[in-house]
């Protein structure tokens, strides 16, 4: 389980924004777009907002949330627990100097909160290197075959347990 993390937090450093995704007050699903402020080893993610935007009423109603992230060979989804932290040592620990375009009077602006975002459950795809070949190869025959593609050739595919939702220990 430890690698499985490890091959999570690996991931994530490869990534600068990703997509939060709550539930509104209405029930319907909203993703936007985030600059990741920092990552602690198990995958926990921290997220800069404004105290007095939306995002932050919904986590509070609902903490269920989903994260999103896609490069180019690579995707990432993690669903987690979601909570606000308004901690100022945190703040200052995960303050770029980017986030001054938001909070103009810098990390001591009252408005910084941070959306921490515990994992409990991700998958990865992988496309690069032999494996891009792989795909390519074998949706090529898919198409010429008519037949579906195998599902090995999705190679790099991982579905991971990261930890219970009612348990913020740290899995093995």
């Amino acid at each position: 389980m430890k690698e499985d993390t490890e091959q999570i937090d690996a991931l994530i450093d490869n990534f600068d924004t990703a997509m939060l995704i709550t539930e509104s007050l209405d029930g319907e699903l909203r993703g936007r777009p985030m600059t990741i402020a920092g990552r602690e080893q198990g995958s926990i993610l921290y997220f800069l907002s404004r105290a007095d935007d939306q995002k932050l009423e919904e986590v509070l109603q609902r903490s269920s949330v989903a994260v999103v992230m896609q490069g180019s060979d690579q995707y990432l989804s993690i669903s987690g627990v979601a909570r606000l932290e308004t901690d100022r040592v945190l703040i200052d620990k995960y303050w770029s100097a980017g986030a001054r375009l938001w909070f103009p009077d810098g990390s001591d602006d009252t408005a910084a909160t941070l959306v921490v975002i515990e994992p409990t459950y991700a998958e990865c795809w992988e496309r690069a290197g032999i494996r891009k070949l792989e795909f390519w190869w074998e949706a090529g025959r898919a198409l010429l075959t008519g037949e579906k593609a195998a599902d090995r050739s999705l190679g790099g595919h991982r579905k991971i347990k990261v930890r219970s939702p009612q348990s913020s220990e740290q899995p093995d």
